[in-house]
């Protein structure tokens, strides 16, 4: 009799779902199979549940999960059953230039695990080896899943080098944005001002978490407001973590003159885009998609050395089965992360 495994799959562009019995990944050369420990439901999951992202069908999706090796393919080494794991989810194909140069978010041919492939929303999945990355026994299998959304804040906020100088707006409290408000804090920039909708989990999460003010952008006249904490110079460096075309308009009106804007959100919406502040301003606008294997590894060791946590991040922690009921505390905004442990 085949070995069976559970897992969440996605039958097609409507809102539902299936928890189906299916069996166990067919292990390939230099492949792994993992049994997932922990996996985290990520804000880009919520479309393809409902049918807004468009993904090939049947998919079982997730991609922020940690485990252990359950078994290996052949031509892989370095690696044995029962190693702890958390697992990066871009494949790239190895051959362009931007994989070459360790860039494998910018791969024409780029593969996601729980998108253009099955993912972790089962109690195994296959992965190819060389996007593992190895889980000291120190760290938690919740910290583990928590490294993916870490890394897609941390890759932009690296790559803009902030400064202790800088005085710092954050639009979002959402995973990405309160990762990144971490992320920000290890920099030791010089402060940090969230905008976000007043009340609730997130906000009161990003006060926590070090933000030295938090506003509400549907209440509060922003750009008066951090005139008044940054004594009239405004930001010098603006992060959107949001998604929302909404904001767009308000990240050029915090900039300081010669400021740097950050865009870590995924858009699944066309937006207008008013260009003439960039120019006069001088603003240098850039996005950040995903991540590398080196951001991966450098966000599991802010989380190893407690300088990022997920504690109040992570909200709610379920088992696979009651998929339903995390996606309904999601949509009611009454949780932040939540894990599922298969």
């Amino acid at each position: 009799m085949t070995p069976q495994m559970m897992a969440v799959v996605k039958e097609g562009p409507d809102p539902g779902f299936a928890l189906r019995e299916l069996p166990l990944p067919e292990l390939k050369p230099r492949t792994v199979r993992v049994r997932v420990r922990a996996v985290g439901i990520c804000g880009t999951d919520l479309p393809i549940f409902e049918g807004i992202r468009q993904v090939a069908y049947p998919l079982i999706p997730g991609h922020e999960f940690a485990g252990e090796i359950e078994a290996l393919g052949s031509d892989v080494s370095g690696w044995k059953g029962g190693d702890r794991v958390a697992v990066g989810l871009v494949v790239g194909c190895g051959e362009c230039s931007a994989c070459r140069q360790g860039e494998e978010s910018r791969c024409p041919k780029i593969s996601e695990i729980g998108i253009h492939r099955d993912g972790a929303y089962a109690e195994y999945v296959r992965v190819p080896a060389r996007n593992l990355h190895r889980l000291p026994d120190s760290m938690s299998f919740i910290q583990g899943a928590s490294v993916d959304p870490l890394a897609s804040s941390y890759r932009g906020i690296r790559r803009m080098n902030p400064q202790p100088q800088d005085h710092v707006v954050l639009f979002g409290v959402g995973p990405i944005g309160l990762y990144a408000l971490q992320a920000l804090r290890a920099q030791r920039v010089a402060s940090v001002t969230v905008i976000g909708r007043a009340g609730g989990l997130r906000t009161q999460a990003a006060a926590e978490l070090g933000a030295e003010r938090v506003l509400d952008g549907t209440r509060e006249n922003i750009v008066s407001a951090v005139a008044g904490v940054t004594a009239g110079k405004m930001a010098s460096l603006v992060v959107e973590a949001t998604g929302n075309p909404g904001v767009l308009k308000d990240l050029a009106a915090v900039s300081a003159p010669g400021g740097r804007v950050l865009l870590l959100g995924i858009f699944h919406e066309e937006a207008a885009f008013a260009p003439a502040p960039l120019v006069r301003d001088e603003l240098r606008y850039e996005g950040s998609f995903c991540y590398n294997w080196m951001d991966f590894e450098l966000s599991l060791d802010l989380l190893a050395r407690g300088l990022v946590s997920p504690q109040r991040v992570v909200t709610h922690i379920l088992p696979l089965s009651e998929m339903g009921k995390a996606l309904e505390l999601l949509r009611a905004r009454q949780a932040i992360k939540v894990i599922l442990e298969p």
